[in-house]
């Protein structure tokens, strides 16, 4: 039997077999940027995801609930708030509120999340700030709050003083 009838089948089967479509490609999953990561690192992948977050290359994080009225507040203003701080596994460390009395402060004499996030914000105003532990307390333990924590601020400006 004469092998090119042979060869020339051959070689059209594996010609046409090669001529089927690819699999469908797996779906992309979009890599995370390196502040997506620490975002998941400071308040867990649910906040970090969380689109009404409007975050800052800094990983300062504010999502506004209430905007307020009236003038930002000022670096060199003291305000009034209530807040409460808790960590993102939910520990309340402090609470103006549990306390029963607003607390002043000199936004310039707070720590650098808060005075920046509060720069944001106007009298009436009510956000929950989200503040990396490099505008935090760093490395440093603060009564009950652990070092290189990421720290979460729900804050109602009830007045500003300038």
């Amino acid at each position: 039997m004469n092998p090119a009838p042979r060869m020339l089948l051959l070689a059209v089967l594996l010609a046409v077999a090669g001529c089927a479509p690819p699999p469908p490609a797996a779906p992309a999953v979009p890599e995370k940027t390196e502040a997506e990561l620490r975002r998941e690192q400071y308040f867990g992948p649910q906040i970090a995801a969380d689109q009404a977050i409007a975050w800052r290359t800094s990983n300062l994080g504010i999502r506004l609930l209430a905007p307020g009225e009236g003038p930002l507040v000022q670096l060199q203003d003291r305000v009034r708030v209530h807040y409460t701080g808790r960590l993102k596994d939910g520990t309340v460390f402090d609470d103006s509120r549990a306390r029963g009395k607003p607390s002043d402060f000199a936004v310039d004499r707070l720590i650098t999340g808060w005075s920046a996030a509060m720069l944001t914000l106007r009298p009436g105003a009510k956000a929950i700030i989200y503040i990396p532990p490099h505008l935090g307390y760093g490395g440093l333990r603060s009564g009950n709050i652990p070092p290189f924590s990421g720290l979460i601020f729900e804050v109602e400006v009830i007045a500003v003083n300038p």
